[in-house]
């Protein structure tokens, strides 16, 4: 079984067979909770008529008291039935949660941010569904259909009236859903894309209000917000005049009910039993399909998210993890690697093979555009190769646990993001951090004293509305790429935002990592900051052409693929 069938199964199979026998305690609590009810209605129907012409007090109080035993005990199953469809909700929202974020995180970082977003919201419709009334009314369905039963036992009439109303509650449903479909996915798009519109104003917030641009803005945004408002207004008035239909659907269905059974009193043939247990049945039978009607357009946007989730549980599922090849040698090995995205006519990264044994530091050189981020999330694991492998040690750093190999590896990409937390868990990749290593990588990246500096030191916040300056985080970042002493470190573009001292220990930390047999992969656009320090050059251009090149040849001229260099 694949890892994303395991992922699903384990969905539908919580902790060893745990759900499916919750799943059967909901359905018993569920039986009991209006079975009990049903039963004192059949009960009822044959026993009220007597104790109405005999007048036998004694009786009558009894059949309260049954009366209220079977309302305590129906409340009491249905207490216990909500108790245990919210842990459930909880166990299987968490559970769904960490698998899809990991997914969402694994989207963002294979295609954009955007798709990684809508996972994330994708999960929170489905976990507000799941604690919503809707798996309930579901439930609830089951027993509707015994109370319709009961209700043609006593009267094939009152049964057809039954029915009216089940098929009248699944028309609203469905004339609410039709309504107020296009207008509500019109009203979502249009405050999606208001907001995405004022988000992608404000990145540059100096840049508006420098130039003036505050006012014009805010005011073309205000106007389309309003709009955006508009149509969720017509959603509203739309769904109140539906739910206003709703109740007067469902009052029409009890009148005539009860109009009937009377009927049948004054016809001679109904009886005041009949009468109390149609008031006690009716809304047994058609209830539950009144509140699935309602929240109809809440379960199809769940079911909708829920498929979406499906396929990307499958399709950025983590792959299985293999274990480390034997006979690699150590240090990083490319070969074959590469990446061709469908619909390109040529390849990014194309057969791509190379060897940096322990203790080397090569840089990656080439225009924008010739792949060097590509490469890099193919190295460090973070995306699955077109052909070929990547071997960390013998580890596929695809195929592998990431857990385990990213404490063997530190990256510091172009786009430093640091966590909302203290400056200590940052560069500690965590709570659980030893203060002393995280000061030794500190000390490695010559960020000790500028930490020294900061208000409270190492505990210091350092998210993203901590002050810090571009420069602080760069340096912060770097300390993280150190810490543990990684075996591979991979820089991106680590110049920029460092002034010459910054620069000084940065070129000190890479060669003390190779001095301690680490590997060292430096893309940079200044390769002469590194010619003196790095032993080979691996150069991309456009299409997928590389070369591999000593450090020091100053040939620069690209050419054919070479043979990797061991």
């Amino acid at each position: 079984m694949s890892a994303a069938a395991q992922a699903m199964a384990g969905l539908r199979l919580r902790d060893h067979g745990a759900t499916p026998l919750c799943l059967l305690a909901l359905l018993l609590l569920t039986l009991g909770g209006q079975l009990g009810l049903l039963s004192f209605v059949l009960l009822l129907l044959h026993v009220a008529d007597g104790v109405a012409e005999t007048r036998n007090v004694d009786t009558l109080i009894g059949f309260v008291l049954l009366f209220l035993f079977f309302t305590v005990l129906s409340w009491i199953f249905h207490h216990l039935r909500t108790v245990i469809l919210a842990a459930m909700a909880e166990r299987l929202g968490l559970r769904l949660q960490a698998m899809a974020l990991q997914a969402a995180v694994r989207t963002a970082v294979r295609q954009d941010a955007v798709e990684g977003a809508a996972v994330l919201q994708d999960i929170a419709t489905v976990q507000s569904f799941l604690r919503g009334p809707g798996p309930a009314a579901l439930l609830d369905l089951s027993v509707s259909l015994t109370a319709l039963g009961v209700m043609f036992y006593m009267d094939r009439t009152l049964g057809l009236i039954g029915t009216g109303g089940i098929l009248a509650a699944l028309l609203l449903g469905l004339l609410l859903h039709l309504a107020t479909r296009r207008v509500t996915a019109e009203a979502k798009r249009r405050l999606a894309a208001t907001s995405a519109e004022l988000g992608g104003q404000l990145v540059h917030p100096d840049l508006v209000r420098g130039l003036g641009m505050l006012r014009p803005t805010m005011l073309r945004w205000q106007r389309r917000y309003a709009g955006a408002l508009a149509s969720l207004y017509r959603v509203n008035r739309r769904t109140r005049a539906l739910n206003g239909l709703d109740e007067l659907v469902f009052a029409a269905y009890f009148i005539a009910a009860k109009v009937y059974i009377l009927y049948l009193i004054f016809d001679h043939v109904g009886t005041l039993g009949m009468l109390v247990a149609a008031y006690l049945i009716c809304g047994v039978a058609v209830m539950p399909f009144g509140a699935l009607a309602r929240s109809w357009q809440g379960t199809g946007f769940a079911l909708q998210s829920w498929r979406r989730l499906r396929e990307v549980l499958r399709d950025q599922a983590e792959p299985a993890a293999l274990p480390p090849d034997p006979e690699a040698p150590p240090g990083l090995l490319a070969e074959a690697l590469s990446f061709h995205p469908p619909g390109r006519e040529r390849p990014i990264i194309g057969a791509l093979t190379l060897r940096l044994a322990p203790g080397t530091v090569a840089t990656v050189e080439g225009p924008n555009g010739a792949g060097k981020s590509t490469l890099v999330r193919l190295l460090l694991g973070l995306m699955p190769p077109t052909a070929g492998r990547v071997l960390l040690d013998g580890q596929d750093t695809w195929r592998c646990d990431r857990g385990a190999l990213g404490a063997r590896i530190g990256y510091l990409p172009q786009d430093v993001q640091l966590l909302d937390a203290s400056v200590l868990h940052n560069i500690g990749r965590g709570p659980d951090a030893a203060p002393e290593a995280v000061v030794e990588a500190a000390r490695a990246a010559g960020a000790h004293e500028m930490i020294g500096r900061l208000p409270l030191g190492y505990q210091t916040p350092s998210g993203a509305t901590s002050g810090l300056s571009a420069g602080q985080r760069r340096l912060i970042g770097l300390a993280r790429a150190l810490y543990g002493r990684p075996r591979l470190l991979v820089l991106d573009e680590p110049e920029v935002g460092l002034d010459g001292q910054a620069r000084l220990a940065l070129r000190a930390a890479v060669a003390a990592l190779r001095e301690a047999g680490g590997v060292a992969l430096v893309v940079t656009h200044e390769p002469g900051t590194w010619r003196d320090l790095a032993d080979l050059r691996l150069l991309l251009e456009p299409g997928g052409a590389w070369q591999v090149r000593p450090a020091r040849d100053a040939d620069e001229t690209m050419g054919a693929p070479l043979a990797a260099l061991d």
